[in-house]
């Protein structure tokens, strides 16, 4: 074969554009969720948390749901559940949604204002920090929320889930 009867095996300049592109989103990609898991392995493990002298010793992974989607309203007991939560951007909201609940932030504030404008429930309480969450947790009877297990103190106590 001479050199006139070979293929042009040349790539249009458009093409390999793109696929330069879309290398270095891919990695851009790789490299935030390197970053997204050693930020997460950081964090202390996240823990469901009531007031310490609350009957509530365990919860299934479908009651907790139910309770954090604002579907259950009440303890087997009959009195209301207060639920308190973090801010949606948050990590330990992130951490909590994602690990124990198993959905992400942005389905469960969904969830949330479905049954606000729909008018068929409330959102939970929100607060700014872990050190609100364990204070309003340990002094206000009924609740629910979560925190690092690092902060764990005598005024509330964990959840145990099944």
């Amino acid at each position: 074969m001479n050199a006139s009867t070979k293929p042009d095996c040349q790539l249009p300049t458009s093409v390999v554009t793109v696929a330069l592109i879309m290398m270095t989103l891919l990695s851009l990609s790789l490299s935030a969720s390197s970053l997204a898991a050693s930020e997460a392995s950081s964090v202390d493990e996240v823990v469901v948390i009531v007031p310490s002298d609350s009957k509530v010793e365990s919860l299934t992974a479908t009651g907790l749901r139910s309770i954090f989607g604002m579907r259950s309203r009440t303890w087997p007991q009959g009195e209301a559940i207060k639920v308190f939560v973090l801010e949606d951007d948050d990590p330990i909201h992130a951490i909590f949604s994602k690990q124990i609940l198993q959905t992400f932030p942005f389905n469960l504030r969904r969830i949330w204002n479905r049954r606000i404008y729909s008018g068929t429930g409330q959102s939970p309480q929100v607060v700014k920090t872990e050190a609100e969450m364990h204070d309003y947790i340990s002094r206000t009877e009924n609740s629910i929320g979560y925190i690092s297990r690092k902060r764990l103190d005598a005024g509330v106590k964990v959840v145990n889930l099944q």
